[in-house]
């Protein structure tokens, strides 16, 4: 064999060596993917359930968002009640902005994010009356566009509480928070 044959058929073994392996190495990072995302996924349910769990087991504070979601009972909703359920939507505010950042590096599917997205949308305005601060401005923008979409729904929430607010003056109006959603 001549060493040009050989040199020849030494190369185009390296180079298919290179494409199997490459091959190989394409077939392992989207399992590596697929594998990161149900991670992420099963620690937001788990969050939520422990959340979920947490506010069962204080029946007072169960109470109070039953007042506040369902019964649209906001007048009986004392100052210290609203200080609580202030913080409880920041908490709220910061774990669907968290879904929005993870949805823009794809580590978070589309329907959890449109979910977020769309329940977000649905707290926005009691978030401005709590004086909330904006956590992400790319975040505020996604819900304001999410809401001046064709076909969008504003929640039965965000309509009564709406009306209900539209002459009442925040408990936290004087808190000085930075820039509110838009």
């Amino acid at each position: 064999m001549k060493t040009n044959t050989f040199i020849t058929l030494s190369t185009a073994t390296a180079n298919i060596g290179v494409l199997v392996g490459l091959v190989f190495l394409i077939f392992e990072l989207r399992q590596n993917s697929a594998i990161a995302l149900s991670q992420i996924r099963q620690e937001r349910t788990l969050s939520i359930i422990s959340q979920a769990t947490s506010d069962a087991r204080d029946t007072d504070f169960n109470e109070l968002k039953l007042r506040l979601n369902l019964n649209g009972d906001f007048d009986s909703i004392t100052a210290e009640e609203w200080n609580q359920i202030r913080d409880y939507e920041i908490a709220r505010s910061v774990r669907h902005e968290d879904v929005f950042f993870q949805y823009k590096r794809g580590l978070i599917d589309e329907s959890a994010f449109s979910f977020s997205l769309q329940m977000a949308a649905s707290r926005l305005s009691l978030w401005k009356w709590l004086n909330i601060g904006d956590p992400n401005p790319e975040f505020a923008a996604a819900i304001n566009e999410h809401i001046n979409k064709d076909g969008f729904k504003q929640s039965n929430f965000a309509a009564v509480f709406n009306e209900w607010a539209a002459d009442k003056e925040s408990p936290n109006s004087g808190l000085g928070s930075a820039k509110i959603f838009e």
